[in-house]
């Protein structure tokens, strides 16, 4: 089995959850940047293109510290979903790295 068919679903899904979720719980015109800049890599994650996969990783990257930085600072309720929000993304980081990583091997042993 291709290790890297889900994990490309899985990049996928928390990419796109996250677009929806920034957009729906964020106020403000940050929060609306923050979600507009996630649209970026989207047309090469979803077609499963390994540079995307890279690129975006280093992106999400500086989310999941925004939001683990938002989750310090905020009380109650809000510091739940920034927690959740920093999982998420660092859930996509992981994927996006195994999907570049096997998408990589499997090449590898399809050439020889």
């Amino acid at each position: 089995m291709k290790l890297s068919v889900p994990m490309h679903a899985l990049a996928a899904a928390c990419h796109l959850a996250l677009i929806a979720g920034v957009l729906h719980f964020g106020d403000g015109r940050l929060a609306l940047l923050f979600g507009l800049l996630l649209f970026l890599p989207l047309p090469g994650l979803l077609r499963g293109n390994a540079r995307t996969h890279a690129w975006s990783s280093m992106m999400i990257s500086f989310y999941c510290a925004a939001f683990a930085s938002n989750a310090y600072s905020s009380a109650g309720d809000a510091r739940t979903l920034w927690f959740a929000f920093a999982t998420l993304a660092a859930l996509e980081f992981t994927a996006n790295m195994l999907f570049v990583r096997f998408l990589a091997r499997e090449r590898r042993i399809a050439a020889a």
